[in-house]
């Protein structure tokens, strides 16, 4: 199977599959694994799905195994209408965890990153992470105080209003790109994923580990910035950067957020050097 995004051919697919793993609280977690060698686990942000994560995937399945999977709530992962917890979040990693294998990297992105964080705390993980852009709340609020607003929008049906407000003031994309970004057919996918994305943030908010917890993180941690991301989510991953003893941190050149979708070639070439420990 061939992709093309503009002039750029993606290449083959090969050894892809799908399926299902259960958590601890009994709900079937969906993923993709593609590639062969040792085991990538990608942890995706919110407003996403897993296949947001798939032309990234072509490049590093070269090289490796990667399985990514549909956080709870969205794609093939419906939370069935259970209540949420950010818990469950770190228990569904410990799901894929278990199905990758000994040795397997994490790559947590965005809010996933803290998923990422609080597995990595709770289970004494030894292996290597990759945080690209980590969302947390050690150094403020990820909502800014905006969450109570926020979810009166949601209640009373305004997700056109809340959608915007989120991508602006939380996430801290140009008003004038989500204005264009209206007309987009992705949009009403958008606006369909914030009702879940407002208690992710809460839990954001909430995720302040000590010092303690943080100095006995036993992985060996990487960290991606992108050198054009915003100045909302700089502060969260600045945070990070200073609390995680020895984490190495690498610059996205010329990217954001989104490096995944908009440069994935960079983005794999820089995971390949956390997964290697090779000098850039």
């Amino acid at each position: 199977m061939k992709r093309t995004t503009g002039a750029k051919e993606i290449k083959e697919i090969v050894h892809t599959s799908s399926g299902f793993v259960v958590s601890r609280d009994g709900l079937n977690i969906g993923y993709t694994k593609v590639g062969s060698g040792p085991a990538v686990i990608i942890v995706h942000g919110s407003y996403t799905v897993q296949n947001h994560w798939l032309r990234f995937a072509t490049y590093l399945a070269d090289t490796n195994t990667v399985y990514i999977y549909d956080r709870r709530g969205r794609g093939q992962s419906s939370d069935e209408r259970k209540p949420f917890s950010f818990q469950h979040e770190v228990d569904d990693l410990a799901a894929m965890i278990d199905l990758a294998g000994p040795g397997a990297t994490i790559l947590g992105h965005s809010y996933g990153g803290g998923v990422t964080l609080s597995y990595i705390i709770q289970s004494g993980f030894e292996g290597r992470v990759i945080f690209y852009e980590p969302m947390n709340g050690i150094l403020r609020e990820v909502s800014q105080g905006l969450l109570p607003y926020l979810k009166s929008l949601v209640d009373t049906g305004r997700l056109d209003e809340a959608t915007v407000m989120t991508q602006t003031r939380i996430v801290g994309f140009d008003p004038a790109a989500v204005e264009i970004s209206k007309a987009s057919p992705a949009w009403t996918a958008l606006t369909e994923m914030t009702s879940v994305f407002l208690r992710e943030l809460e839990a954001l908010d909430n995720l302040n580990p000590t010092e303690s917890e943080t100095d006995a993180i036993r992985a060996r941690t990487f960290l991606l910035l992108g050198t054009e991301t915003q100045p909302e989510i700089r502060i969260a991953t600045a945070a990070l950067a200073a609390r995680i003893r020895g984490i190495t941190l690498y610059p996205v050149r010329n990217q954001g957020h989104l490096a995944h979708l908009l440069d994935p070639e960079q983005l794999k070439n820089l995971v390949m050097h956390c997964l290697t420990n090779s000098d850039i």
